[in-house]
């Protein structure tokens, strides 16, 4: 069994989120989107902002109401700070 490299891991990403409708109440739709967030910060060269993520949604033909695009965006930005974060020390060298 071969092992396939994917070439574009953060549009994969994104089509397997917003392509699984992301308002389904489906429990593994923020599972979906928590691996669109972390493909964003482990293989993105660029910082990737609110409005990069706002303008991607906005492109594709889902219908989400300003209110939840403006949720995810923000989630996604607290992610990815999470993401960044430095673990603290819970002992003395």
């Amino acid at each position: 069994m071969a092992v396939i490299h994917n070439k574009h891991p953060i549009k994969q990403s994104f089509r397997n989120w917003i392509n699984n409708y992301p308002e389904s109440f489906h429990w593994c739709d923020m599972d979906r989107f928590y691996i669109f967030v972390k493909c964003v910060c482990r293989y993105s060269r660029k910082i990737k902002g609110y409005q990069w993520l706002k303008k991607k949604i906005e492109k594709t033909d889902k219908k989400l109401s300003k209110d939840v695009i403006d949720i995810y965006c923000h989630k996604f930005i607290e992610l990815q700070k999470f993401y960044s974060a430095s673990c603290l020390q819970i002992y003395e060298s």
